[in-house]
């Protein structure tokens, strides 16, 4: 029984066609070919790029005026956050090494 569903379908071979067999009759049921290789882009497609940047950024969703504002306004302000935390950690580790290493100031 494993044989005939191991011999069911076949493996697909480099460059060549992949057929998928019918588990009954064993029969080609479909065959579907592997795409061909493009043709190097022509001077006009070349240039056709940036207008499909254009079009693709006329599908952007953008976000309003308020949005932005929010969001650059709680990126401040998780910016200074870390900076007061990351200073203290700082101010307290040099303390403790001139404290502990280099005999107090």
């Amino acid at each position: 029984m494993a044989n005939k569903e191991q011999a069911s379908v076949l493996p697909p071979k480099k460059n060549e066609e992949k057929a998928v067999l019918d588990k009954k009759s064993q029969t080609v049921a479909a065959k579907v070919k592997k795409p061909q290789a493009s043709v190097a882009p022509s001077k006009k497609r070349r240039f056709t790029f940036f207008a499909d940047i254009v079009g693709e950024l006329k599908k952007v969703v953008w976000p309003t005026r308020q949005e932005t504002t929010r969001l650059t306004l709680i990126v401040i302000g998780l910016c200074l956050l870390m900076g007061v935390i990351l200073g203290a950690v700082d101010y307290g580790f040099s303390e403790l090494v001139a404290k502990v290493f280099l005999g107090g100031k």
